[in-house]
Parts: structure tokens; sequence; C-alpha cells
């Protein structure tokens, strides 16, 4: 599987975002705030690499 360069700094960027925006959270009020963001956004982009991930093995199969 190969990646192109910009869906690489695609995901740079918006890991990036969202870093400043949990520093920004935390820094704003409380660190428990801050990391329950965190988490939340941790748990979605699982969720969306997961479902990415299966439509991408399903593309292969259908390939073979």
């Amino acid at each position: 599987m190969s990646f192109s360069e910009a869906a690489v700094f695609k995901w740079v960027v918006i890991v990036g975002l969202t870093g400043a925006v949990v520093v920004a959270v935390t820094l704003l009020t409380r660190p428990l705030v801050g990391a329950l963001l965190g988490l939340v956004l941790v748990i979605a982009g699982c969720v969306y690499g997961y479902r990415w991930m299966t439509q991408k093995w399903h593309e292969l199969g259908a390939k073979k």
C-alpha cells in the first residue's frame, strides 16, 4: 500500500491541529478537561482508522 505525499501531509496537519486544540483547551481549563478531550479525539481517530482499514481490506479482496 503506498501513500501519496499529499495524503501524508493532510494527516500531519490534522494531528498537529488536534494536538494544538488539546493543549489550548488544557491551558484554558483544567488538565482533566484537556485529557478527556484528547481521549475522545483519539477514540474518534481509531474508529475512523478502523473503518478506513476495513474498507481497504474489502477493496483488496474484491480485486483478487
